[in-house]
């Protein structure tokens, strides 16, 4: 793990200001961006110093991504979990600063919130340029024209539209028996990493991420509105030493080191590293 943090650390610097992207549209997204047997797996409220390196561990061990919304709050507090989700290729969604319901905010008290946690997210991260794709509304309530002032932000607004109530206290038996009775192609997966005890969320995902695989399922992003899919993990250097785990992009893909490698470029050595698609 002290290795991985440390090469968290080396793949910001290699960051590169990201170029200038469309506009996304108001529109709330409840999909994956790809279409067959995908599913798309979110973790909000975090990050958490007692579940968010373990989640982080199992999604390198399957070689899966996904999405995490995080608070400023909690942003600010664990910069380095931040900084470990951004070396590890896994796409930011701004979840406010508190998780305060925004329904009973007026529009500029929203969009300084929204503000804010970018802010926060990014000094947290140590790139005031990292691209923060998504905004997900906390409670998903949308109104007060959310949606609109997200999108002028740059975030595609984030739904979800498989929930396995993993903030009830349920045990991992319920949650694993929730998603597997209700997850379909093209679902976006709610679940937490933070905000509690997350033990039966990490357990669930254990058992049912394999089994998903076995039985054919792949995991991609959500739809972005805006089109486009900012790599953060750090690109991949020929002078560069990457243990197991490593995340590096390459030519707008992300790929995971399967051992210990250097100088074996990603496009060209797909024995050493997975590709585990497009930005």
């Amino acid at each position: 793990m002290l290795k991985h943090l440390a090469l968290a650390a080396a793949a910001l610097v290699a960051v590169a200001t990201p170029a200038a992207a469309a506009t996304p549209t108001s529109d709330v997204v409840y999909s994956a961006r790809s279409t067959g047997q995908v599913l798309a797996l979110t973790f909000d409220d975090g990050p958490s110093p007692d579940w968010t390196p373990k989640v982080l561990e199992l999604l390198r061990l399957q070689k899966v991504r996904a999405v995490f919304c995080l608070l400023g709050s909690e942003a600010t507090k664990y910069p380095d979990l931040v900084r470990q989700i951004v070396a590890d290729g896994h796409p930011l969604c701004n979840h406010t600063m508190t998780h305060d319901d925004l329904s009973a905010m007026t529009a500029d008290q929203i969009r300084a919130d929204l503000t804010a946690t970018d802010t926060a997210i990014r000094t947290a991260a140590g790139n005031p340029n990292l691209p923060i794709p998504y905004f997900r509304a906390p409670f998903g309530i949308w109104g007060n024209n959310v949606p609109t002032i997200a999108a002028s932000l740059g975030h595609t607004s984030l739904g979800w539209s498989v929930d396995p109530r993993d903030w009830d206290g349920s045990p991992s038996t319920v949650i694993i028996d929730r998603l597997s009775t209700s997850v379909y192609p093209g679902a976006v997966v709610l679940s937490h990493d933070g905000g509690g005890d997350r033990n039966p969320t990490l357990t669930a995902y254990q058992q049912l991420i394999p089994q998903w695989k076995t039985a054919g399922w792949k995991f991609d992003l959500p739809v972005n509105t805006a089109g486009t899919y900012p790599c953060t993990a750090g690109s991949w250097q020929r002078n560069g030493t990457y243990v197991a785990g490593t995340r590096v992009t390459q030519d707008g893909k992300l790929y995971q080191a399967n051992w210990w490698t250097r100088d074996e470029r990603p496009t060209a050595a797909p024995w050493t590293w997975t590709n585990l698609g497009t930005c």
